[in-house]
């Protein structure tokens, strides 16, 4: 009998737990659609890296996030955080945003790691162009040749 009343109070128990009603946020007054939200977030991810990179110069440019994002997409910070709580809260569409801006910042990486790879080489031909031009000024022959040239 105790076994039977301690699973019916856990069953209760489960039962109550599992019809929490769960608010749902309202669809904000200022509504960004996925495109506009997804460059948003793009836009916060960049922004982010930005200062955890280099704080001190966005300090000096003098940048707050929220304030150039408010600014750029003409909304002012509270509508950011409204448009971000429902999107949360839209669990698809929320998934759908991140994973094309996922793919956004990826797609800019393999950029910046081609560009990186590219500066990279062609500092090696300059270096090495610079090598052979003080390998050749050190060269004896090179001197006597200069020598020859400098008497003609």
């Amino acid at each position: 009998m105790k076994r039977v009343n301690f699973l019916f109070f856990i069953s209760l128990v489960l039962l109550f737990i599992g019809c929490q009603n769960i608010d749902e946020i309202e669809k904000p007054d200022n509504f960004l659609d996925k495109s506009k939200m997804t460059d948003l977030l793009y836009d916060m991810v960049l922004l982010d890296a930005a200062v955890s990179t280099n704080e001190k110069k966005l300090e000096e440019l003098d940048v707050e996030m929220l304030e150039f994002l408010s600014k750029k997409y003409n909304i002012d910070t509270t509508d950011i955080k409204q448009n971000i709580l429902y999107y949360n809260m839209q669990f698809d569409e929320n998934t759908e945003i991140y994973e094309k801006v996922k793919d956004s910042i990826e797609k800019l990486e393999k950029a910046y790691d081609s560009i990186s790879r590219v500066s990279d080489s062609l500092r090696k031909v300059e270096l090495k162009k610079k090598d052979s031009i003080k390998s050749l000024e050190s060269d004896p022959r090179s001197q006597k040749l200069k020598k020859i040239e400098k008497t003609n």
